[in-house]
């Protein structure tokens, strides 16, 4: 799913702004060496009716422990089901409904198997990322934040955990699928592009990869 951007380059409703929003990875990688569950780092992944999957990969716990002062939101692992019920809401308003990615697509099966890092503000999950840890390479995606809480750092709060819970898993680098309008938010993370652009899901997407 996408990473981030439209044809064009403006910032995409999904990310609000390209320096501090996120983005999503994409389904279809045309490049060798790049998982295609890579996708989705600013995308609404579908909240499909139905069964919530059995999700035992958290324990609930700060994940932004050594963050800077916190600007009115949390950074942390998502705490059970209920709240995985609710990032899969989200991502779905995102992906699907502001961006008009086809459920069938964003869904993929791996939530169960994935950490979910989220932004609670108010009490609410207002933002979502997924990360699934394949051997020493942590796949980034299914980056999504609520249009309430844009421009705001989450995007940018979410990648800096990401790269905490990366480095204690002894992962040693993280790929993700950017859509491209949100190239800059990756590559001022840290991230550099690997191959060329292609069309996933009728949006713009580009590999992305972060040595740790």
């Amino acid at each position: 799913m996408r990473a981030g951007g439209q044809p064009g380059g403006g910032v995409h409703p999904a990310l609000g702004n390209a320096q501090k929003d996120n983005s999503d990875l994409s389904n279809r990688a045309p490049l060798l060496g790049v998982p295609a569950d890579c996708r989705g780092a600013v995308v609404a992944s579908d909240l499909h009716p139905g069964r919530v999957p059995s999700f035992q990969a958290v324990q609930h716990r700060p994940a932004d422990a050594d963050a800077e002062p916190d600007p009115g939101y949390e950074i942390r692992r998502l705490g059970g089901e209920r709240e995985l019920a609710a990032a899969l809401a989200l991502r779905y308003e995102v992906f699907c409904l502001e961006q008009g990615v086809p459920a069938h697509e964003e869904r993929d099966g791996r939530d169960h198997s994935g950490l979910h890092l989220v932004a609670v503000m108010d009490g609410a999950i207002v933002a979502t990322c997924r990360l699934v840890f394949v051997g020493q390479t942590v796949q980034f995606s299914r980056l999504a934040v609520k249009r309430s809480a844009r421009r705001r750092g989450i995007a940018s709060a979410l990648l800096r955990a990401t790269d905490r819970e990366a480095r204690a898993h002894g992962s040693r680098h993280i790929l993700l699928h950017a859509q491209t309008y949100a190239r800059s938010l990756y590559e001022q993370a840290g991230y550099e592009p690997r191959g060329r652009e292609f069309v996933e899901a009728g949006i713009e997407h580009i590999a992305m990869e972060k040595l740790l």
